[in-house]
């Protein structure tokens, strides 16, 4: 849930505002936050407040 929110939602969020969003527990979507974030899906990009937004992914174009 927290994947998709990253993905169709764009900018920088907190847990808690996710959590919101979701209905769902901030405490919650902070772990799934922290999961993303050591899979490479997620970066933090504020540590205070803490805020992530989806990671950059950059494609070589194949041509």
């Amino acid at each position: 849930m927290v994947e998709d929110y990253l993905r169709d939602n764009s900018g920088e969020f907190s847990p808690n505002a996710i959590g919101k969003a979701l209905d769902r527990s901030s405490g919650a979507v902070h772990n799934a936050l922290e999961k993303l974030v050591e899979s490479g899906y997620a970066v933090r990009t504020s540590d205070k407040p803490k805020k992530y937004s989806v990671a950059a992914t950059t494609v070589a174009p194949t041509e």
